[in-house]
């Protein structure tokens, strides 16, 4: 008999999982409260590949980002995904300097190539963008932007000609642990072998079906506005991050298209399900801009749409938490506080859950 295996959640991370497990040995179900895969937090997502810069050296967001993006770009790049390696370039004030430098230890602490990563002055930087505010700069040469629902759909089209089923607008209603796991739906129950919680900012709730209290996921927001810039922009343009920041900082990123957009910023949300705008930032998002280019006015920014981060770093707390791959019972394995830089790690988180704890 294969082992009968469910996913709940089919965001980018559950659709890496779903195509790297598929097996003749495996039964693999996905059950997805929407109406296809993606919708939520993957949709949402600035499609930024990051290089593995910013965690901890010995943290599983370091280790599984840098891998990730090795097997992003392979898999784009076989899979003619739309993508594009632009570099970044993060500036730091003068002031700043010195965190600019830790930020380069630290990268290369966690296993990012030398080569990937060059200083800049203020010349360089000015030869670039004669507005851009900076002493200095740090490009990095890994990273780069996809298509994000265009990559998730892709994993989710190879699951399915793997043999994977998928049940959309299909949420799991209850999880009776016993010699399998009862999973109980409105289009009635099945009996899995083991359960991969893959529901990002709901991923607690799920945990808790079987009787697993010890998770919280905070949900931290993040918006997003279009700016129309009097200038060519051909990098991404990062602030410099501050140890307590709660996230990288509003920053200058793009689409495929060329369109440029401010954000995300951070801030406690008091709901996992309000994406309404927020306008009424404008003024900040300018401001944030303007310490980094000279010459910018709210008049160039439109609002565009908001992502939540399912954190498990708590509103009160000032560290950032690595992600959770946990057994927590046998045959039970979560993934809670799968953020930034999740949709990079996906394929790598996928590769980590199959031979940890399947193989």
């Amino acid at each position: 008999m294969p082992t009968r295996i469910a996913i709940i959640g089919a965001g980018v991370v559950g659709c890496a999982i779903a195509k790297t497990i598929a097996s003749p040995r495996r039964e693999i179900h996905v059950f997805e409260k929407h109406a296809t895969c993606g919708e939520e937090t993957t949709s949402r997502n600035s499609g930024v590949i990051h290089a593995g810069l910013y965690a901890p050296p010995a943290s599983l967001k370091a280790h599984l980002c840098i891998e990730g993006n090795a097997l992003l770009y392979e898999w784009c790049r076989t899979q003619d995904i739309p993508h594009k390696k632009i570099t970044k370039i993060i500036v730091a004030r003068e002031e700043e300097t010195s965190v600019l430098e830790q930020l380069y230890t630290n990268a290369l602490a966690c296993g990012v190539a030398s080569q990937q990563l060059t200083f800049l002055d203020e010349t360089d930087l000015k030869k670039l963008y004669p507005n851009l505010k900076g002493k200095r700069g740090l490009l990095s040469k890994s990273t780069g932007i996809v298509d994000a629902m265009r990559m998730c759909q892709s994993f989710y089209h190879t699951a399915v000609q793997e043999g994977v089923e998928f049940h959309f607008n299909c949420p799991v209603q209850a999880i009776t642990p016993a010699q399998s796991f009862h999973l109980k739906t409105d289009r009635g129950p099945l009996e899995a072998d083991v359960v991969i919680n893959a529901a990002g900012l709901f991923s607690d709730e799920i945990a808790k079906m079987p009787g697993i209290q010890k998770y919280k996921v905070y949900p931290w927001r993040g918006d997003y506005f279009k700016i129309k810039l009097p200038f060519a922009l051909h990098h991404l343009i990062y602030p410099v991050r501050h140890q307590k920041d709660s996230g990288i900082g509003i920053h200058f990123t793009m689409d495929l298209q060329n369109q440029v957009f401010l954000g995300p910023d951070a801030e406690p949300s008091s709901s996992k399900n309000d994406y309404s705008d927020r306008e009424n930032k404008k003024e900040a998002f300018c401001k944030a801009a303007s310490n980094l280019f000279s010459g910018l006015s709210q008049e160039l920014l439109t609002y565009d749409r908001c992502g939540i981060r399912p954190k498990v770093r708590a509103f009160d707390e000032s560290a950032e938490k690595d992600f959770i791959i946990q057994e927590d019972l046998p045959g039970f394995i979560n993934l809670i506080g799968i953020e930034s830089p999740g949709l990079t790690a996906s394929m790598a988180i996928a590769q980590y859950i199959k031979k940890k704890f399947l193989d």
